[in-house]
């Protein structure tokens, strides 16, 4: 098995197949045998194609980051890069049948993320040539010059069975240059190939993904091939054989007998990528959680579970090396033990080991507990509380395993478990159901306790908004939580409304009535010190606290901090001190999202009873966690670990935290975390995440029955190519699969832990050049925003002075030359100031800008502003547009910066065409759905519509393929709120959410499809297949040749005639009169 490898990527030519393994390129005869390794490339490669005498390779390749186009000698030999395009998706289609040019697909100049395009560039290299054929993800040209174009989608692998609007279509080029769809088929058809004067193409209509062909006007449909297990992936062909792989096995397939060979291959290799190697405990730290008397932590890094001395002594490493994940350690109360989660037996089960090592750990057979998202243990007994991903509250007895529940919420995940000092008692937060509702509301959630004895459960806050984090006073007087009661709003400062940006605040509530509000001050002698209060503390540690709580009436005990209302996270309580975390407030910029940044950092403030006063102990604090003893705090500063004392003298009004210094030890707090490393045995730990991955979506699946797919018969199937892969994009690929096989939306595996290449991004000017003769004529500067150098093209800077006509001579010093290509020069210079070779007319000269680090921003702010112009222009100012980009925050903003300044025209065009989704479309529709139903008149002011910005005239709406996840929710929300008219292509179809929260070892995030959508007029039927337009208008591959938007063409002319037919703005004519009566009229 070992000389076996994860075959990707197959393409044959005459006597020799290329195909990826190991992320790199190897070749085989076609009869197969021992693989030779063509490359050893720093980054992954991908979709090799044979040229057509089988002498050269084209491939993508990310040596340098991006990927690009390269080629290669098939002999073996240097790579040499072909494109410096500085794209985020690039594929190679393969080669025009002259062998003189390479096709290839791009999103290269795009406006949006993956919207690819198709190009052809010389094998020699130079400037790629735009084949201005609309979107494509694959190519194919017949020996006659016709071209096949597969758009939306190039793996039907990665959602199996797969029917919505995105799914894979295939056009022809006909006569006079027109195209026409080739087949309409229920699956996923992609990668046309021309194979004579037939179509060839991979499609999975029937179910799995197998190689189909039609006659060239799409008669004759004919199926070659017979896969059942796994799909057919990525097909190629030198116009005789087809090259395919399945199930990580070689084939070809003969397409004049449909005679299919599945070639043996080895491919023996070193396997450096499997290698054991070790990583730093603070790349991957997890969990930290300090001993009973602080002198020491618990931590998780990695899966991998630790226990290590603050500053002195060594660290000890637990449990069973990369197969198994451990999460959760907490201690237990005697300081000498932890417990953590194992999922060594394949489920996930209590475990307990003592902190040095010594011993056997202990596994708890608790049976099935769910997926465990937080654990609690008691500060006197062998007892722990857990809260599962069911919603479950469950109680453990760590001597025999015995489980009993507690509660459950009928909403969301339980959380911020606590015991009380004593141990007799466990608050928690949790949503609940009003008594008169019908269902719950995830958002809300209210503080409760248990009598961890009796099970009996109160309800300590009544429900408002959120309580939550619930922490108890160390003498057992009062519970303090962080809560949403405090509704003071803000007015917004673009737009009529108002909101609560900061409506967080700490609170207490007192637990019994006889308990005096401590924020009012008592009488204290002026002699105190603060060594005092260490005796009382001292004599009161030698007392067991017990504590007694009266419920009757404890919502009306609540008392808030005296402090502002803000955005606080976190609360922990020693003693006659409560110390919690504030974050700062700061808007969300541009394509940024709140679920992967995890890395935000605040203040630690403190709250001193004794001095009535709140003062920050430290800054750049993102976790806290407290000894149980009250005197260790840790918190974690991005990927650092500090300990202070929980009470240091709080600095005095005015006087700042000092900054405490980098080095680690006892003075200054800081762990040195590199005492330590995580041990990774790469397929041990591959095979841990592939199997948690698996459960995972067993476990959050939102159906039961996994909508009819036997899970288990797919974890085997897929497990069984585990021991091929070699590297952790193999891993990556062999889980989209399993995904896959849900035929599901948003069952995601993001990121993780790859083979990192140098980054050396491009530079961008933010224009257009071609070549003249001369240099690079300056085609188009694009224009963004001036104010944001990050949304604006460089040249158009101030002092600049470059203008469209201009001619690009040099970067940096060095001769542009047909060879020689702007994009070439640019090259590890993004964000970077590059020197410029200007000629105007036969004046040259020197100009310095700064290159940007990326222009799709910029294209799309050109591309909204080009739209909206058009708009204009053709409708003489009457008609509005905007863009919705996402239905996330900046999508939020895209919507208001064109709403805004829209809205007041006589009609709208609400574009949401590539919308990548989110969840603000409710917000969006509040807006879009007020109707107009009065004016405010004023003698020198414009009339002012009553709701304010509320659209005041008729609206139609673009959408596409592209529009989904909350982009399909909007389509079909427009539809049913009778907005207007619905124009443009089936949306993409992907409607069950998700809450991105769980990552594997290695950083991984796996996403699992929780919410269905269900609509009142289609159920469930917008899932995999989206939501049908109004009016069906596709941009056809001329269409985007001649530079036509046949869609925004047709909603200007629906907008032109609901114009005609509205009954316009009121003229406020017949103003009512007040004349004062000079006479009295006479009494009939």
């Amino acid at each position: 098995m070992d000389r076996l490898g994860y075959y990707r990527y197959a393409t044959v030519a005459r006597d020799l197949i290329v195909f990826v393994c190991e992320d790199d390129l190897w070749s085989v005869p076609r009869e197969g045998g021992v693989a030779r390794r063509l490359t050893a490339s720093e980054g992954e490669v991908s979709t090799p194609r044979l040229s057509p005498d089988g002498a050269t390779i084209a491939f993508v390749g990310r040596d340098e980051g991006q990927p690009e186009v390269y080629s290669m000698d098939a002999a073996g030999g240097d790579p040499r890069r072909l494109t410096f395009l500085g794209s985020d998706a690039c594929i190679v289609s393969g080669w025009t049948p002259d062998g003189a040019g390479i096709l290839f697909c791009a999103d290269a100049n795009a406006p949006f993320v993956r919207e690819t395009h198709g190009y052809r560039v010389a094998a020699s290299g130079g400037v790629p040539h735009a084949l201005r054929l609309g979107h494509a993800r694959s190519l194919s040209l017949s020996t006659t010059g016709r071209f096949a174009i597969g758009r939306n989608n190039d793996d039907p692998a990665r959602w199996k069975r797969y029917k919505g609007g995105t799914a894979g279509d295939l056009w022809v080029e006909g006569e006079a240059g027109l195209f026409s769809r080739l087949i309409a088929l229920p699956g996923n058809l992609v990668w046309p190939m021309w194979v004579g004067e037939r179509v060839f193409f991979l499609s999975d209509h029937e179910g799995v993904g197998n190689i189909y062909s039609v006659r060239a006007d799409g008669s004759d449909l004919r199926r070659h091939t017979h896969e059942t297990e796994y799909f057919v992936r990525f097909p190629s062909t030198d116009g005789t054989l087809i090259a395919y792989t399945t199930g990580a096995r070689l084939a070809l397939l003969d397409p004049r007998t449909d005679a299919v060979t599945y070639v043996a291959v080895e491919a023996p290799s070193a396997a450096v990528q499997t290698k054991r190697r070790f990583v730093e405990i603070d790349d991957g730290l997890e969990s930290v959680a300090p001993s009973p008397d602080g002198t020491a932590l618990a931590l998780v890094s990695r899966g991998h579970a630790f226990t290590m001395p603050l500053w002195e002594e060594a660290v000890v490493g637990h449990g069973s090396g990369s197969r198994v994940r451990y999460r959760l350690a907490q201690w237990l109360s005697d300081g000498e033990r932890f417990l953590c989660v194992s999922d060594e037996s394949g489920a996930e089960r209590l475990e307990i080991r003592r902190a040095d090592g010594e011993a056997a750990p202990r596994t708890l057979e608790t049976g099935d507990v769910g997926r465990i998202v937080e654990l609690a243990v008691s500060p006197h007994a062998d007892v722990a509380a857990l809260a599962n991903h069911r919603h479950e509250l469950l109680l453990v007895d760590l001597d025999d395993g015995a489980v009993r529940p507690l509660d459950r919420s009928p909403a969301s995940n339980l959380s911020d478990l606590a015991f009380s000092p004593d141990g007799r008692w466990l608050a928690y937060a949790c949503a609940v159901k009003p008594d008169d509702a019908a269902g719950a509301n995830r958002d809300t959630s209210i503080v409760r306790i248990a009598k961890v004895k009796s099970g009996a459960v109160h309800d300590v806050t009544p429900l408002l908004r959120v309580d939550r984090a619930p922490a108890w006073d160390p003498d057992g007087n009062f519970l303090y939580f962080i809560s949403t009661r405090d509704f003071n709003p803000v007015y917004d400062a673009l737009q009529f409304d108002l909101s609560f940006p900061q409506a967080s605040r700490p609170f207490l509530v007192t637990l019994r009535p006889d308990v005096a509000d401590p924020f009012v001050p008592k009488p204290a002698p002026l002699h105190r010190h603060r060594h005092d209060d260490e005796r009382d503390d001292d004599r009161k540690a030698d007392k067991p606290v017990r504590v007694d709580i009266d419920f009757e009436g404890i919502g009306g005990r609540i008392i808030g901090f005296p402090v502002d209302e803000g955005n606080y996270e976190a609360i922990v309580a020693t003693r006659g001190r409560a110390l919690f975390t504030q974050f700062a407030l700061h808007g969300i910029k541009p394509q940024g999202n709140t679920w992967e940044d995890d890395d935000e950092t605040g203040t630690l403030l403190a709250y001193d009873f004794e001095q009535q006063r709140v003062a920050p102990l430290a800054q750049d604090v993102g976790d806290i966690s407290l000894s149980r003893d009250g005197r260790t705090l840790v918190y974690t500063s991005h990927e650092r670990l500090r300990a202070i004392d929980a009470l240091a003298d709080l600095p005095e009004d005015g006087q700042d935290e000092p900054k405490p210094h980098n080095d680690p030890g006892r003075r200054t707090g800081w762990l040195d975390l590199s005492r330590a490393s995580v041990e990774i045995e790469p397929r041990d730990e591959w095979a841990q995440m592939y199997h948690e991955a698996w459960r995972m979506q067993r476990e959050q699946f939102w159906d039961e029955s996994m909508s009819g797919v036997d899970w288990n018969l797919v974890r085997e199937r897929y497990a069984k190519l585990l021991p091929l892969v070699r590297t952790r994009a193999e891993l990556s690929d062999v889980m989209w699969e399993m995904f896959g096989e849900l035929g599901t939306s948003h069952a995601y595996e993001i990121g993780g832990d790859h083979r990192k290449p140098p980054q050396y991004r491009r530079g961008f000017l933010g224009a257009d050049f071609k070549w003249n003769g001369d240099g690079y004529e300056i085609v188009k500067i694009y224009r963004g925003d001036s104010w944001n150098r990050e949304t604006d093209s460089p040249l158009a800077a101030p002092g600049a002075c470059v203008r469209e006509g201009d001619v690009l001579v040099a970067i940096g010093g060095r001769a542009l030359s047909r060879d020689v290509t702007p994009d070439e020069l640019l090259v590890n210079a993004a964000g970077r100031e590059v020197s410029l070779g200007i000629r105007t007319g036969k004046q040259r000269r020197r100009v310095v800008v700064r290159a940007l680090r990326d222009e799709r921003m910029l294209r799309y702010r050109a591309w909204v502003g080009d739209n909206r112009a058009y708009v204009h222009a053709q409708t003489g100012g009457r008609v509005g547009y905007l863009h919705i980009p996402d239905m996330g925050p900046w999508g939020f903003s895209e919507f208001h910066r064109g709403y805004l300044s829209e809205f007041g025209r006589d009609a709208l065009i609400v574009d949401v065409r590539y919308n990548r989704g989110g969840h603000v479309s409710p917000l969006l529709l509040e807006k879009l759905t007020r109707k107009r139903i009065g004016y405010d008149i004023s003698r020198y002011n414009p009339p002012e519509p009553y709701p304010k910005e509320s659209v005041g005239g008729p609206m139609v709406a673009l959408t596409n393929q592209f529009a989904g996840s909350d982009g399909d929710i909007f389509s079909h929300a427009f539809k049913l709120y009778r907005l207007g008219p619905l124009i443009g292509k089936r949306t993409w179809g992907g409607v069950i959410g998700i809450e991105p929260y769980h990552r594997l070892v290695d950083g991984t995030i796996t996403t699992q499809p929780e919410f269905s959508f269900w609509f009142v007029d289609v159920g469930w039927k917008v899932e995999n297949y989206g939501t049908d337009p109004d009016y069906d208008v596709d941009i056809a591959p001329h269409d985007s040749r001649n530079g036509v938007d046949p869609q925004m063409q047709k909603a200007l002319e629906l907008i032109a005639e609901l114009r005609r037919s509205s009954n316009g703005k009121p003229t406020f004519d017949a103003r009512p009169t007040l004349p004062i009566p000079l006479e009295l009229a006479p009494l009939s």
